[in-house]
């Protein structure tokens, strides 16, 4: 097998000309972070593009949308709903029925008799929706610097991450008060519908970091763990191909070089993702795949290749 371990950007390079079939939409392709969940909303006719062929993941969603998501995600009956009362929103209103339904079902805090449906929805609206909506177990330890106790929402967001549906950010932090983009809702909406999109987390005593992956890689890869040298050590995490070329395929690696090892890798292909105290960490990726000998680049192993070597690229972006 030809050596494929080189820089980010040749995998990028690569696999956008390998024909693989394009996503739903012509501005979320294979190489996007929310991909996965992307699609399988779009497949369950949950989520929708726009005329131009467009899901624009980076724009803010809005309450009216998110309730609008949320109901369908539940396939709740909008039928003979009462009347929520909001002056913003009338029964003539092309959304009344979702939120009808919604605010009837108490998936939506009703604060005011204004829902502002065009507003952005922030994370902790989110989580409200999400942990209420999916009935999810607030028991746990696990919290949030930002979120104390006696905030409003505190219970749905302790519940999202007792789930598996959020980490929050490295620093420790939830954010509750940010906007949520149409990607983002569609990641914590597809984890708290479908087990497979929820993480786990993988801790590396070697490296000394962790990494959470989706539950669908759990019986797809194999992580191994070595030191290289004194001073290097790496993970790597394998694709295991049980069908094609029955084999287990370097899709990824994370490593670890001491900061006194690091003029003798100056100019080699990694992308760095953090500091830690004297060490660096780089993910490295593949430039090419090792399916491109055989002619089998849409073979079902070579697209579940290119699925997980993007995902752990993604998520070696929050090691901690």
């Amino acid at each position: 097998m030809r050596k494929y371990l080189i820089a980010v950007f040749s995998i990028i390079l690569f696999f956008s000309g390998t024909g693989v079939a394009s996503a739903a939409f012509k501005d979320v392709n294979e190489t996007y972070w929310a991909y996965d969940e992307i699609t399988y909303l779009t497949e369950s006719k949950i989520v929708n593009g726009y005329p131009d062929g467009t899901f624009r993941p980076q724009s803010q969603l809005t309450r009216v949308q998110a309730v609008i998501l949320m109901a369908r995600a539940l396939n709740l009956d909008l039928s003979n709903r009462p009347n929520p009362g909001f002056k913003d929103m009338p029964s003539s209103h092309g959304s009344y029925k979702y939120v009808a339904a919604v605010m009837d079902e108490g998936l939506f805090p009703k604060e005011s008799n204004h829902l502002k449906p065009y507003e952005p929805i922030t994370r902790d609206y989110m989580a409200y929706m999400l942990a209420k909506g999916f009935d999810l177990e607030t028991s746990g330890s696990h919290s949030f610097k930002d979120v104390p106790s006696h905030h409003w929402a505190y219970q749905s967001i302790k519940a999202l991450a007792n789930n598996s549906i959020t980490l929050g950010y490295p620093d420790g932090t939830f954010r509750p008060n940010t906007v949520v983009t149409r990607a983002q809702f569609a990641a914590f909406l597809a984890k708290a519908k479908d087990n497979q999109f929820k993480t786990f987390p993988y801790y590396s005593k070697t490296l000394t970091y962790k990494i959470e992956l989706p539950n669908y890689m759990k019986e797809k890869i194999v992580i191994k763990d070595k030191q290289v040298k004194d001073g290097v050590y790496v993970t790597e995490f394998y694709y295991k191909d049980r069908t094609n070329l029955k084999q287990d395929l370097l899709a990824a690696e994370i490593r670890k070089i001491h900061k006194s090892k690091m003029p003798e890798h100056q100019g080699a292909p990694y992308t760095l993702l953090k500091v830690k105290g004297d060490y660096h960490y780089f993910y490295n990726g593949p430039s090419e795949s090792p399916y491109i000998d055989d002619g089998q680049l849409n073979s079902p192993e070579a697209l579940e290749f290119i699925k997980i070597a993007f995902k752990i690229l993604h998520m070696s972006k929050g090691i901690q």
